[in-house]
């Protein structure tokens, strides 16, 4: 295994420390949420939501202190069986590559995000904007 050079070592490490920062200000803000909090929003229990995870219905990202899920899952904007099927076809994606895919606009969905876009009803593209992001 090839030795990673210094210079490379030290952003890989801020990269980190930045990441580890922006998920503590999305879970500050309440974008991001713990299990039992995700659970109360949707009405369910904590094991049904790690049931929607294991399935890959909904996603979490890692936190300091454990899991986190985004907390759009229980957006009365939001048609949860539409999200669940879009989670479903980035399939077994890093939880961070799935929120990333979820919250940046894409330029296949003129410029919206894919949340935007499905509160339009934007279904279809928004699918072929996660093949083509899971494909990618």
């Amino acid at each position: 295994m090839e030795s990673i050079p210094e210079p490379n070592k030290r952003l890989l490490a801020e990269f980190a420390a930045k990441e580890r920062e922006r998920i503590v200000e999305l879970s500050s803000s309440g974008q991001l949420v713990e299990l039992d909090r995700m659970a109360e929003l949707l009405g369910v229990t904590p094991q049904a939501v790690l049931d929607a995870e294991a399935s890959c219905r909904t996603f979490s990202v890692e936190g300091v202190n454990g899991r986190l899920y985004p907390a759009f899952y229980a957006s009365t904007h939001l048609n949860r069986t539409l999200l669940e099927a879009v989670s479903l076809r980035l399939g077994r994606l890093p939880g961070a590559s799935k929120w990333q895919f979820f919250t940046n606009p894409r330029l296949s969905l003129d410029g919206q995000t894919p949340i935007k876009a499905l509160e339009a009803g934007g279904i279809d593209l928004v699918v072929a904007a996660a093949v083509a992001f899971k494909e990618g």
